[in-house]
């Protein structure tokens, strides 16, 4: 480029006609210098302009040309190039839309940050992360311009998003800075929201079924060093303020990383998520029920669409637990602090009703008690000893608290002939029994003890053949949460069993109902070592293993 060029005033489009005539050698040299990361700002700013005020004649013919744009280390460039080359992208796109997806792949790329190989992710430094929020910074300002410039590029946007997302393998600082652009674009495009929560959900549940709770457990002691959370400012110019670090973000109290490697990229998503869905519902600390409608009914669709069906999910749900707590009436019975008694009676009352309906309509045909008949009896059943045995001090402490509890003719449910003490889940079978003799509501212990000793014949598919009964599946998607980070927006919501000292001893008495001794009985062989329990146990229901929510109707 000759020095009149370089002064300032470049003309783009006598360099394009000698191309076009033929001329290559100038065209050819003014590509390698703008490819040269070596270039001044001050010269880049110049051939950015002449571009864009020619921009028009940037065809398919120079296509080589575009993708030297297009790969231009611009974010980190002064804030002159910024905007010069923002002006030319948008530019670029609107008058020639099949540089659009070319285009934007390029701007998604830049939310997965290049991650030195030789340097280990934990030793990141905060410089690193600081030049990192200017780069999403000036990405997603030019996003935001294309997406309001050009109608059809969001639907170009969404598909490149999911193809985009870092490798699970990726560490957990490259995840959550992907993540966090996906939650920030959001707040300028909302109506691809579900689309986006979809990604993020899906993503989390892919780490969550590779941090099983037990494995959490056991490398909750180790000491690794493992990456803290990135912290940045998204609120770039007036019309993007929607920060996802809130200022009362208060990050002292889940700043501890799990060791554990998927758990702890799995909780900076939680996080991210959870902050997320706070900000949304929440303002200045008062909910705003308009906008926690409309993210719930989306949310629920991805709830109903991903994590019912998946398998082994330990933590993700939680964040339909999180939601619902903006509504006393959500029906999370037992483990929710936020559900008041009134909710937790009216719902048991209408349990134990539908209970002896069925008990009403059914008591002449039954002749054993079969899990794939009454499927339906049984599991409501359960829920009703779960709920009862989560709530019962809160109940006996109400005025009339047992009164009401015998209205439910407890008795009647545990001595029927489809007999549920023998195929709801033993740990619920037998807190419930030890209550509900403490308090004289029904007596379930002669009963437990013949089921101990019997084998009941079932018929299998309309076939004479006999076998052993099997116990109910055991869903249960609201173990305690283990995550720390994200731990501080759940556990102040969650309620976790605490036995009282009459119920200790009541279980000291005769047989001990948490032995981890215990032998286990010809039906509950099949039952995890991790389900037997010690005399006060933490959380009486605190499994190892999680079920995962296929065919559930949860009602606890």
């Amino acid at each position: 480029m000759s020095k009149k060029e370089k002064s300032g005033r470049f003309n783009l489009k006598a360099l394009l006609d000698q191309y076009k005539q033929g001329s290559h050698k100038r065209y050819d040299e003014f590509v390698n210098i703008l490819s040269d990361p070596q270039t001044k700002s001050e010269d880049l700013r110049v051939y950015l302009r002449g571009i864009k005020e020619n921009v028009t004649e940037l065809n398919k013919e120079f296509e080589d040309l575009v993708g030297v744009l297009l790969k231009l280390d611009w974010p980190c460039r002064e804030l002159s190039v910024v905007r010069e080359y923002q002006s030319l992208l948008v530019g670029l796109i609107c008058v020639h839309s099949y540089y659009l997806r070319a285009s934007i792949r390029t701007l998604i790329k830049y939310f997965t940050p290049p991650i030195n190989k030789s340097v280990p992710e934990t030793e990141v430094s905060l410089e690193m992360r600081q030049t990192n929020e200017a780069v999403f910074l000036n990405v997603h300002m030019v996003l935001k311009a294309i997406l309001d410039s050009v109608p059809m590029s969001s639907t170009v946007l969404l598909p490149l998003l999911h193809d985009l997302f870092p490798f699970l393998g990726k560490g957990a600082y490259i995840q959550e800075c992907y993540v966090r652009n996906l939650l920030q674009i959001t707040t300028y495009l909302p109506t691809a929201r579900q689309r986006i929560l979809e990604l993020v959900i899906d993503r989390m549940l892919k780490l969550d079924v590779r941090a099983p709770r037990q494995d959490i457990q056991e490398t909750e002691g180790d000491e690794e060093d493992m990456e803290e959370g990135i912290v940045f400012d998204m609120d770039f110019e007036q019309d993007l303020t929607k920060d996802l670090n809130s200022k009362d973000f208060d990050r002292k109290c889940s700043d501890k990383p799990m060791t554990h490697r998927e758990a702890n990229i799995l909780d900076v998503c939680m996080e991210m998520t959870l902050t997320y869905i706070s900000n949304v519902c929440y303002t200045n600390g008062v909910c705003n029920w308009e906008a926690t409608k409309k993210l719930y009914r989306e949310i629920l669709l991805v709830f109903d669409r991903l994590i019912l069906p998946t398998h082994a999910s330990c933590h993700v749900q939680f964040i339909m637990f999180y939601l619902c707590s903006t509504k006393l009436h959500k029906n999370l019975l037992s483990r929710a602090m936020f559900v008041p008694l009134s909710t937790v009676t009216a719902c048991l009352d209408l349990m134990c009703e539908w209970v002896h309906l069925y008990l009403d309509n059914t008591s002449e045909e039954i002749v054993n008690a079969d899990v794939s008949h009454h499927g339906p009896f049984y599991s409501v059943c359960q829920a009703v000893f779960y709920v009862f045995v989560f709530r019962n001090k809160e109940i006996f402490e109400m005025k009339k608290g047992h009164n009401w509890a015998e209205s439910l003719n407890l008795q009647r449910i545990v001595t029927c002939r489809l007999n549920p003490l023998r195929v709801c889940l033993p740990v619920i079978v037998k807190m419930f029994s030890s209550i509900s003799r403490m308090h004289q509501l029904a007596f379930c212990d002669t009963i437990i003890e013949r089921n101990k000793r019997c084998i009941l014949p079932v018929t299998s598919n309309g076939v004479g053949t006999s076998s052993v009964l099997t116990e109910l599946d055991s869903y249960f998607p609201f173990d305690p949460y283990l995550l720390n980070r994200s731990g501080r927006f759940i556990i102040p919501l969650y309620r976790e069993f605490k036995g009282s000292i009459e119920e200790d001893q009541e279980l000291s008495e005769g047989e001990d109902d948490f032995l981890q001794e215990e032998q286990p009985s010809p039906v509950s062989e099949s039952v995890p070592q991790s389900m037997s329990l010690g005399k006060t146990p933490k959380d009486f229901l605190h499994y190892g293993i999680s079920p995962g929510f296929k065919h559930i109707q949860d009602i606890t």
